[in-house]
């Protein structure tokens, strides 16, 4: 009998999906405050627009799927050559790439929990089973139990640094250990994401650690947070070896980073003096909503994103519906045990006001 389409093993992959953002006149709704995808809520580099006009007009045209020019300044940036690239339609993409090039039926794969669920969706794709290592209370990665989890059929151990969703930093001596007692023959992949903002505030780097690893590694980034362009999707993959790259290559759509998106991606990487406007504005409302929301019985977990993932003193999904009535988006989680939490993208002060006003207005109601 012929097998039932689609396969068993895709009808049964578990992953949330994003929220459906109906845009019936192609505009983002500008009447709510959308805070629950950690976008940036601070817009992209004038450069940007001006970078999209130039190329626009050669829209009838395929893209160089070399990804030539942004290639090069990331290589300009990191160190790491063009043939140890690799790009993506986001970086979330290459996640799921990254796992199909590790995994076969019946390997495993050692995830913090929570965690961003993307590179688990690859390992499931592939066939590969998931083992999810709870998160400490403060939401940062146990790796002492992350490395107590891998076997002989570990093929994959993921980090995410910071983690999303709920924002704990990668401490040096942690991705230290990691790099050196993953065995090398796993891939470890780092989900930098949030790269930018960790490196501001002086969490380890990331690259300069990997030089000691001796087995395969991938790095993940994005524009989509620091450099705002989440509605462009580009990220890319930084390489241990050129046989990694080529994998990740094969697995590649042709085309997948659109010409568009190229211009942008490498007009804001060159606006050194915006993405540190970006980094500052964030951080610093990060930090101050954190404070006003301490002061209102709430519980702010450390952060080294571009949100902040709060533990609420009444059901963390009560609130977030209060907010939603205002027209106030923020992602409610069941984590950790008893009353959730909110992730909360952090936008400019103004924004921040209207979600301090709309808690205390929503704690206020609650008690």
């Amino acid at each position: 009998m012929p097998k039932p389409l689609p396969l068993r093993r895709i009808r049964d992959i578990s992953f949330p999906p994003p929220p459906v953002l109906a845009e019936p006149d192609g505009l983002p709704d500008r009447t709510s405050l959308r805070l629950n995808l950690n976008e940036s809520r601070l817009p992209a580099s004038p450069r940007v627009a001006e970078a999209v006009a130039r190329v626009v007009g050669d829209a009838n045209t395929y893209p160089d799927h070399g990804c030539t020019a942004l290639g090069a300044l990331i290589t300009r940036r990191t160190g790491v050559g063009a043939d140890r690239l690799s790009f993506g339609n986001g970086s979330a993409e290459l996640l799921v790439a990254a796992a199909m090039i590790a995994m076969e039926p019946g390997d495993e794969a050692v995830f913090p929990s929570p965690t961003f669920p993307t590179c688990a969706k690859g390992v499931q794709i592939a066939g590969g089973s998931i083992v999810n290592v709870p998160v400490t209370a403060d939401g940062s990665h146990d790796m002492d139990a992350m490395l107590v989890a891998v076997t002989e059929k570990t093929r994959l151990f993921y980090i995410c640094a910071p983690n999303n969703p709920t924002g704990g930093v990668v401490p040096a001596d942690d991705l230290d250990r990691a790099i050196a007692d993953v065995p090398t023959t796993c891939l470890l992949v780092i989900d930098e994401a949030y790269a930018e903002f960790a490196a501001h505030e002086g969490s380890a780097d990331v690259l300069t650690a990997l030089q000691s690893r001796s087995g395969p590694w991938v790095v993940t980034r994005s524009f989509s947070k620091a450099y705002a362009l989440s509605g462009l999707r580009v990220g890319y993959a930084l390489c241990s070896d050129t046989d990694i790259q080529h994998g990740l290559w094969q697995l590649r759509p042709n085309f997948n980073v659109n010409r568009v998106a190229q211009a942008a991606a490498v007009a804001a990487m060159s606006d050194t003096a915006h993405l540190d406007y970006i980094l500052e504005t964030t951080i610093r409302e990060r930090q101050r909503l954190a404070g006003a929301l301490t002061e209102l019985g709430c519980r702010p977990f450390p952060s080294g994103a571009n949100f902040l993932t709060i533990e609420m003193p009444v059901p963390s999904a009560d609130v977030a519906d209060a907010l939603a009535a205002e027209r106030i988006h923020v992602q409610s989680l069941p984590w950790p045990a008893g009353n959730g939490s909110l992730r909360i993208t952090i936008g400019p002060a103004e924004e921040m006001d209207a979600v301090i006003a709309a808690v205390r207005r929503a704690l206020e109601a609650a008690r």
